[in-house]
């Protein structure tokens, strides 16, 4: 039996809006989407995702036996909705699970997409794991979305640099020399090509690894912690004991 269908009671709704032109400088990466929370969608199975590796930016244990991979664009309506229930999860989660947030600034959302995304890497350079995932958090909650960017702060002459700083990146020669580099653009480029390995549909796409058995399934969209945190049990299940049949209280039917 497909996992498709093991997991439809997590379903999500989705709903994808076209896309507009390539990005300068990442034009052979194919387009991605926006969810919206209008028709059901579902986890389905996703043996393409890359696992996380050394180039992510892991939130959490790095031995964690699950991980939660997420592509999300900064100026992505959705991925606000979607906004920290990630790290909630791992909060919550005794360290059985992880995170890695990948980036997949959206055509259509413009230049404020790319400037939030690339800053955000460079944050990381400068502020570890811990800057990231603030400076992505913050941008997520001021943003108006849809390429509106974030609002000017008061007695600061740049507010991503603000920001930036807020969240641990103080040197702002180093970050403005860092966000305007190739090997920035080269790094978020492989970012988004991770998201063409894994086929993801649109942004939130959010991953879910059993990086003890290497089994993956993914959903498109918002999702709640709670239903993260079911997929987590559900999965586990699934792979620990998969001769079980659904009487018994778990999944049957999970492919390795």
């Amino acid at each position: 039996m497909p996992i498709a269908n093991l997991f439809r009671r997590l379903s999500l709704p989705h709903l994808a809006i076209a896309a507009g032109a390539a990005l300068i400088g990442l034009s052979t990466l194919p387009l991605a989407h926006a969810q919206d929370d209008d028709s059901a969608g579902a986890w389905n199975e996703a043996p393409n995702v890359p696992p996380i590796d050394k180039q992510d930016r892991v939130y959490g244990k790095t031995d964690a036996r699950f991980s939660l991979i997420v592509w999300l664009d900064p100026e992505c309506p959705y991925c606000k909705v979607l906004g920290a229930q990630p790290q909630h999860v791992v909060d919550g989660s005794n360290g059985r699970v992880n995170l890695a947030v990948r980036l997949y600034p959206l055509p259509f959302h413009g230049p404020n997409a790319m400037l939030a995304a690339s800053t955000a890497l460079c944050v990381a350079d400068q502020a570890g794991v811990t800057g990231y995932y603030h400076f992505l958090d913050e941008w997520m909650e001021r943003t108006a979305s849809n390429g509106r960017g974030i609002p000017a702060i008061a007695g600061s002459d740049d507010p991503v640099a603000s920001l930036a700083a807020a969240s641990g990146a103080r040197n702002r020669d180093l970050l403005a020399g860092c966000t305007t580099s190739s090997k920035t653009s080269q790094r978020l480029a492989a970012e988004m090509h991770s998201a063409d390995l894994a086929q993801i549909q649109g942004t939130p796409a959010v991953a879910l690894r059993d990086n003890r058995f290497g089994h993956t399934i993914m959903i498109a969209g918002a999702v709640s912690d709670d239903d993260m945190r079911d997929a987590v049990k559900l999965l586990g299940q699934a792979d620990d004991h998969p001769d079980r049949t659904p009487a018994q209280g778990v999944p049957d039917g999970a492919t390795h």
